[in-house]
């Protein structure tokens, strides 16, 4: 499995916060992970970067464990992360933006997603490659962000509520663009989002975490069976 959590238990200073948190992700897959504010999502991220301590469990990328890595370790082997709020440089140009980032993957002698071929996925950017990216629009900045997170080597992405700020129509346009890089580029996917709706569209999987314990883990086709509202 390119991703995988075994009865992970993470926290803060030794003190527990999740409780057995147990998910698997295949090539492609997007994990719609949902439940209320406090609940524990961000704090699965944060675990699976290696921002919090593992208490106990197992994380493995493509066969490898990394629970006792470090993020620098964890970032090299491919976990990306688009963060809650624009993850750009808004003082510099879209062109700049995809530059920086690309020019530090090169220098790691590591790299299958460059900067054309982040523009061959998200034909915005190249139309608006000189623009200021604090002038983009909301949604393209996040495409923006997206862009940036996919450059080097991708093996999972971690997307923190990257509706946020987005009218519904922008929404739509940024999670099909997600779904389809996800699964062009054969790339599994976190996606934490307070809008359900939209997010279950996209999905393959779905998670729901209320006080730090799955509640619900299952396949889309499950999860339409179901009140969804029941678990949180």
């Amino acid at each position: 499995m390119p991703l995988s959590a075994t009865n992970l238990i993470a926290g803060y200073g030794g003190k527990p916060v999740l409780e057995k948190v147990s998910f698997t992700l295949d090539d492609g897959d997007i994990l719609a992970f949902f439940g209320h504010n406090g609940a524990g999502k961000s704090t699965t991220l944060k675990a699976v970067l290696g921002l919090i301590d593992t208490i106990d469990g197992e994380i493995t990328l493509n066969g490898e464990r990394i629970e006792k890595m470090s993020v620098d370790q964890r970032l090299e082997r491919g976990i990306k992360l688009l963060p809650e709020g624009r993850g750009v440089f808004p003082d510099l140009s879209v062109k700049e933006n995809i530059d920086v980032v690309d020019a530090a993957n090169r220098a790691k002698g590591s790299q299958s997603i460059s900067a054309s071929d982040v523009y061959d996925l998200l034909p915005v950017l190249a139309e608006r490659r000189s623009s200021i990216a604090g002038e983009l629009s909301g949604g393209q900045q996040q495409m923006l962000a997206l862009g940036i997170a996919l450059l080097g080597t991708p093996k999972c992405l971690l997307l923190e509520e990257p509706s946020v700020g987005l009218q519904p129509d922008l929404v739509e346009e940024l999670f099909a663009k997600i779904s389809e890089v996800c699964k062009d580029l054969r790339v599994p996917a976190i996606l934490i989002e307070h809008k359900i709706v939209s997010a279950m569209k996209i999905a393959d999987q779905v998670m729901i975490i209320n006080s730090g314990r799955l509640v619900f883990n299952g396949s889309k086709a499950e999860a339409e069976k179901i009140d969804l509202w029941d678990y949180f």
